[in-house]
């Protein structure tokens, strides 16, 4: 008897920063040809520096940005944005925005002082990785978050 059939696949969490939108862009447009249903795909990013990036001025008006989002990752994905006091106004598009957004005594868990921390280590990030991650973030990086088998997505 084989173990075979009980062999199930570990999907893993994986981060990778881009400090330019366009590369992110050039990214996004190589996963709209991978088969995107066999991995979750989820994107921080700064408010100010996306509306620098992309010339218009900032605003707390967020429907340009989510418009942008929803045209590259489909019209069903979630948005949502959230302030914390060390990062700014953060945009997060994706199946994390829930956990980001989850309310904890009436906050959101991501405005909370180690809240983003927090969701990095509990999704699996190592203390290394959510520190990195987050200092990246606060500088104006996009991170880009996958949940899946690392094969599925090596091209990045």
């Amino acid at each position: 008897m084989t173990s075979d059939k009980y062999y199930i696949k570990q999907k893993q969490i994986y981060f990778k920063a881009y400090n330019e939108l366009s590369k992110l862009e050039k990214a996004m447009k190589h996963l709209k040809e991978e088969s995107t249903s066999l991995f979750q795909v989820s994107i921080l990013g700064k408010v100010n520096q996306f509306c620098s990036d992309k010339d218009m001025m900032s605003s707390k008006d967020t429907t340009v940005i989510r418009s942008y989002w929803k045209d590259i990752l489909g019209k069903t994905v979630n948005f949502g944005i959230f302030y914390n006091p060390k990062s700014g106004f953060i945009f997060i598009v994706g199946p994390l925005v829930t956990t980001f957004l989850h309310r904890i005594n009436g906050k959101p868990l991501a405005t909370l002082s180690s809240g983003s921390y927090s969701v990095f280590r509990g999704i699996g990030a190592s203390d290394a990785q959510a520190t990195t991650y987050l200092k990246q973030l606060n500088s104006g990086s996009y991170l880009l978050i996958f949940r899946g088998d690392k094969n599925e997505f090596g091209f990045l």
